[in-house]
């Protein structure tokens, strides 16, 4: 049997990957013909493809001769691996940039910016930045950065400023990050990274049905009603339509036999905790408290009024939440003030929750 074409490693670009409305591909047509520098900020819950869509968009500008990628982790060495592959990129000696602008050293180790200070009063380290950009500009190339999870720390704060500093002055570098929906929530009033509330967003939006159920039954050589079966298990979830996938496959694969439903069956439960485990655990825990306990008291198809009742908060209140978890990709609104649970499965990890042994428990009947 061949190899499992399924991939449920986060960040990787599997072998079937579901891009069929071409957004990598309008992306990347989108930065080829720039003709001014732009930052895209792609967002959604985790899962739903982030990384992977910003690396199939790096693979296809990395096949452009003209354009030099840049990876950058976000660390406490962000800055200086910039300016390193900046340098390398622009085919320039650092320590050459360094002498002409008469700057006697660079600790790239300890690099740090003073936020109270314009970058035009001293900060030679966009001066060096800006030589290598012409140099790149020169040769009619431009600047691909590429940035996993952004946050609101001091190195990408320190990188902003920078881009800030070279897309004035019209140089041709373009970003690409990845972050999580509450990050731009988070820094709505942070003047220092007003560039990523710039930034063009690329919210990651649910698998379309169609495509996982062909997906499935070209696979899986089964019936489109088992298909049908299996997509209704996703819900449009990038990382659960590879889980499902992928533990489909491995069942079939040891079992050395057709799949079928009984075969789907037993997978099931495997599933749901991969689900659990993997994504669902830390998506719930990386939220606050009153961001659980509101999804937790929307069990039960309950309307704002009850959910804020049963809370003991007011309607008002109750609806900031609503409006986060709808932000975060959690829920959706239903009729009549109703919502409903996203994810595969979700409603079930919830329901978990209220085990007293769980870390999750509350109390809030």
């Amino acid at each position: 049997m061949s190899k499992n074409p399924f991939n449920p490693t986060f960040g990787d670009v599997p072998k079937i990957y579901l891009d069929t409305n071409e957004r990598a591909a309008k992306l990347v047509t989108t930065i080829k013909e720039s003709d001014f520098a732009r930052s895209f900020f792609i967002t959604g819950v985790r899962g739903s493809g982030k990384t992977s869509f910003m690396t199939q968009v790096e693979n296809e500008l990395s096949k452009d001769k003209n354009c030099h990628c840049i990876d950058l982790v976000n660390d406490e060495s962000l800055l200086s691996s910039f300016i390193d592959q900046l340098g390398k990129a622009s085919k320039t000696k650092i320590q050459h940039i360094i002498e002409e602008l008469g700057i006697k050293s660079i600790n790239f180790k300890d690099l740090s910016f003073n936020f109270n200070q314009k970058i035009q009063d001293g900060n030679k380290t966009a001066e060096v930045a800006k030589k290598m950009m012409k140099n790149i500009q020169k040769n009619n190339q431009y600047v691909l950065v590429v940035i996993d999870e952004v946050d609101n720390s001091q190195p990408i704060r320190s990188f902003a400023q920078i881009f800030n500093e070279l897309k004035r002055h019209g140089f041709p570098i373009y970003v690409l990050m990845t972050g999580l929906p509450d990050l731009i929530m988070d820094v709505q009033n942070e003047k220092k990274l007003t560039f990523l509330l710039r930034s063009e967003k690329e919210v990651m939006t649910p698998l379309q049905n169609s495509n996982m159920t062909l997906a499935y039954q070209k696979v899986f050589n089964c019936d489109i009603a088992l298909a049908q079966k299996m997509t209704q298990m996703v819900k449009g979830y990038s990382y659960g339509f590879q889980l499902l996938g992928y533990l489909a496959f491995e069942e079939m694969a040891e079992t050395k036999s057709e799949f079928s439903t009984e075969k789907l069956s037993k997978v099931i439960d495997i599933y749901k905790m991969n689900l659990f485990d993997n994504a669902y655990n830390k998506i719930f825990s990386d939220l606050s408290e009153m961001d659980q306990k509101y999804l937790i008291a929307v069990l039960g198809n309950k309307r704002l009024k009850e959910v804020a009742q049963q809370l003991h908060v007011t309607p008002s209140y109750a609806s900031q939440y609503r409006r986060r978890a709808i932000a975060r990709h959690l829920i959706q609104p239903g009729s009549y003030g109703h919502v409903k649970y996203i994810l595969p499965f979700f409603k079930e990890f919830i329901q978990s929750t209220q085990d007293p042994d769980s870390i999750y428990f509350y109390d809030i009947e």
